[in-house]
């Protein structure tokens, strides 16, 4: 009886679905006769709704022509007999001698994106905790417009400021010496010689870039958290700083999260700061001193070139097809994160 119930209540998967065609054809049936007959406010709101949809719909064919286009393209070397699916894990490249492993990109994309995300989540998130619940409200505007200001800078300016500050301060004073110290010489990331243009460079400018994103959605998260939340919890005793860790942290944890998952998409696709400083060697990174080639970087210097060789450009349409898929998953993972956190927390 109970589960006779249940079933009236929930239905089942092939009712909803056709309950859910039914209703779209309703929907569309309404709609076509208000455009022949109706009048007025009801004929406006129509066409308002349709003019709304229509870029909304125009966004997610793009989002379809483009991946449809990337595979198209890279469909020759993912077939071909020196490519297929296993170059996503192949460690070398040597278009010369017909090897094309991009699993060397990757690498080098995920291992400069990590130490981006290491350093810019920490320092973003307690500067954006800091202006929503500690900073005057007088210094908060300028504080939060340099934020703004920081995220109008071009990649290029980024690239040419790391070129110039960042490179030779690791050649010169980092790495010499932290491979001197006892306390970390040993350590395997330490190791090896550099030039300045290494892993190393390529993280720390991408999370400099990264610090805006950071900061203004997470700050917007968190000032988006109830004030009564907030009295509450000084009101049973918490301190200020345990009530904005412990309680309005916790409360915009799915915007934090949203914000990080978000910079892991600008961190994978930033091209031409990260271009100017890793060194573009292609070798897989062990150390935090070595240089890398990532994906981006890769496909801008050798699209050119390899434009008349099918097999090549099939190949760097691979990396970006890649590419795009990262976006994608993220962009996603961040909607979901959203959604499960507002849930959990009763704010819907």
């Amino acid at each position: 009886m109970l589960d006779k119930v249940r079933e009236e209540k929930s239905g089942t998967p092939r009712e909803e679905n056709g309950n859910l065609i039914s209703s779209t054809l309703s929907r569309i049936r309404h709609g076509l006769w208000i455009l022949r007959r109706g009048r007025g406010g009801a004929r406006a709101d129509l066409l308002g709704k349709i003019g709304l949809a229509i870029p909304a719909f125009t966004s997610i064919l793009i989002i379809v022509l483009i991946l449809t286009f990337l595979w198209y393209e890279s469909i020759p070397i993912l077939t071909s007999d020196v490519g297929g699916p296993a170059i996503f894990l192949e460690p070398t490249w040597d278009p010369n001698r017909d090897l094309y492993g991009i699993g060397i990109f990757i690498a080098g994309s995920f291992a400069a994106t990590a130490i981006a995300i290491g350093i810019a989540l920490p320092i973003g998130i307690g500067a954006a905790i800091f202006l929503s619940e500690f900073c005057p409200e007088r210094l908060r505007g300028a504080v939060r417009m340099v934020v703004e200001m920081m995220a109008a800078v071009p990649s290029i300016v980024y690239g040419l400021w790391a070129f110039l500050v960042i490179v030779p301060w690791i050649k010169e004073s980092l790495a010499p010496s932290v491979q001197s110290n006892p306390l970390t010489g040993w350590i395997p990331f330490f190791q090896g010689t550099t030039n300045g243009f290494s892993l190393l460079a390529g993280g720390l400018i991408l999370a400099i870039m990264l610090l805006p994103t950071v900061i203004s959605v997470s700050d917007d998260a968190l000032r988006s958290v109830p004030r009564t939340l907030r009295e509450a919890a000084l009101a049973l005793g918490a301190s200020e700083s345990e009530t904005a860790r412990k309680i309005v942290l916790s409360a915009a944890l799915p915007g934090v999260g949203a914000a990080v998952v978000l910079s892991l998409g600008r961190a994978v696709g930033e091209t031409m700061a990260v271009l100017m400083v890793t060194g573009n060697s292609l070798q897989i990174p062990y150390s935090l001193f070595d240089p890398c080639y990532v994906m981006t970087s890769i496909i801008t210097n050798q699209l050119g070139y390899a434009y008349i060789f099918p097999l090549w450009r099939s190949a760097l349409f691979a990396v970006a097809l890649v590419l795009m898929l990262m976006s994608i998953c993220f962009t996603t993972i961040a909607k979901i994160m959203i959604k499960w956190g507002t849930k959990t927390r009763g704010i819907v």
